[in-house]
């Protein structure tokens, strides 16, 4: 913590997957820092979700299956469902839609949270797979979700 005042940085990376550092990172987010965990998938939540952003180092257990699996055992995922609905419902128009730089930021300020700890390069290619959110086109080359139980005329 002394590196904290004593130099001029903007982020901290913890590797562990022990939850002693939590409070450690809590005092660097106040402070200002962004703080970068990485650890294996056996870091406790309460560490993971306070790091500004967590990354597992070790693989998810393989499984014999199709993407198909892998897509319903996204769709089984509950609080990840939640986390996607409510960041969409946060940040939709009146339309329904939500541009996904917006939902991705939203999900950030919520929790510790990288597509790439669920197998995907990117938000968009994870909300792809759990197919239950449409995505279109918007503007320029970004992405539109919105939640397809709430679909709506466009």
């Amino acid at each position: 913590m002394d590196v904290m005042y004593t130099k001029d940085i903007d982020v901290m990376c913890f590797v562990s997957s022990d939850c002693d550092f939590t409070p450690m990172v809590t005092r660097a987010l106040a402070e200002g820092k962004v703080v970068l965990g990485f650890g294996e998938r056996k870091a406790p939540s309460p560490f993971v979700n306070a790091c500004s952003k967590f990354l597992f180092l070790d693989q998810e257990p393989k499984q014999n299956g199709t993407v198909q699996t892998k897509s319903k055992n996204l769709k089984s995922d509950t609080k990840l469902i939640n986390l996607l609905r409510t960041a969409i419902e946060s940040t939709e128009e009146d339309s329904g839609w939500a541009a996904l730089g917006p939902v991705g930021a939203h999900i950030s300020n919520k929790t510790s949270f990288d597509s790439r700890n669920y197998g995907y390069k990117n938000l968009s290619s994870l909300l792809k797979a759990i197919d239950l959110f449409e995505l279109k086109r918007g503007t320029g080359n970004s992405y539109l979700v919105r939640d397809t139980r709430k679909k709506r005329p466009t």
